[in-house]
């Protein structure tokens, strides 16, 4: 996705881009809009290596836009969740936006389909892993008509237990998928907070070193 956004950035034939962040599809709705964010200027890193096994992106938020989108109660993963998650949760769901359902053009007063959906998906069995870090692997397991999972790439895959199901936890971004076999691949949270984590250390001691 941020590849994506690169290139529509650096498109020489659009003039003008406004984007903003949505964060008023919950309980709480002060505003109809959402969050300005200038992709032309604001910082993100694209992580896209099939041989590691990672493909997710990384967009940077200024503090305004941090107390903005807080003001929607929009409550952040934190590091010591993304480790925390159980042993035995037995249900997961992938939140997305299929390109088939979604406009690709907004209308001249400004309005869009945007056809948010949201599929089941069976655990699967681990297999041989030919990627340097481990990926989440599922079958989807609930009927579709979706003919694509095109633009559900970036998508939060939750986990729950049967057993406490007013408890969830962000398990994996989801990142590719096998139609043939109906099978999905995610990476793990824990395993982008530890990148992000060593990235910022490594900084931070760059910039000490400089100082």
């Amino acid at each position: 996705m941020v590849e994506y956004l690169d290139e529509a950035v650096n498109h020489p034939d659009i003039i003008s881009l406004g984007c903003q962040l949505l964060d008023t599809f919950g309980e709480t709705k002060l505003s109809d809009h959402g969050v300005p964010y200038d992709l032309r200027s604001s910082p993100r890193l694209p992580f896209h290596d099939d041989k590691l096994g990672l493909d997710f992106g990384v967009l940077f938020l200024e503090e305004h836009q941090i107390r903005l989108i807080a003001k929607h109660n929009i409550v952040p993963l934190t590091y010591e969740a993304s480790q925390n998650e159980p042993a035995d949760l037995d249900v997961f769901f992938l939140l997305g936006l299929p390109a088939e359902l979604t406009s690709e053009r907004v209308s001249p007063s400004g309005n869009a389909t945007v056809g948010m959906t949201m599929l089941r998906l069976k655990k699967a069995e681990p297999e041989e892993q030919t990627t340097l870090f481990p990926r989440f692997i599922a079958t989807i397991d609930s009927r579709t008509d979706l003919q694509s999972l095109e633009g559900m790439s970036g998508g939060p895959i939750f986990g729950f237990n049967t057993q406490r199901p007013n408890k969830y936890w962000i398990v994996a971004i989801q990142s590719s998928w096998k139609k043939s076999e109906r099978k999905i691949f995610g990476c793990p949270v824990a395993h982008i907070y530890d990148i992000l984590n060593h990235l910022h250390d490594e900084a931070a001691k760059e910039l000490a070193r400089k100082s």
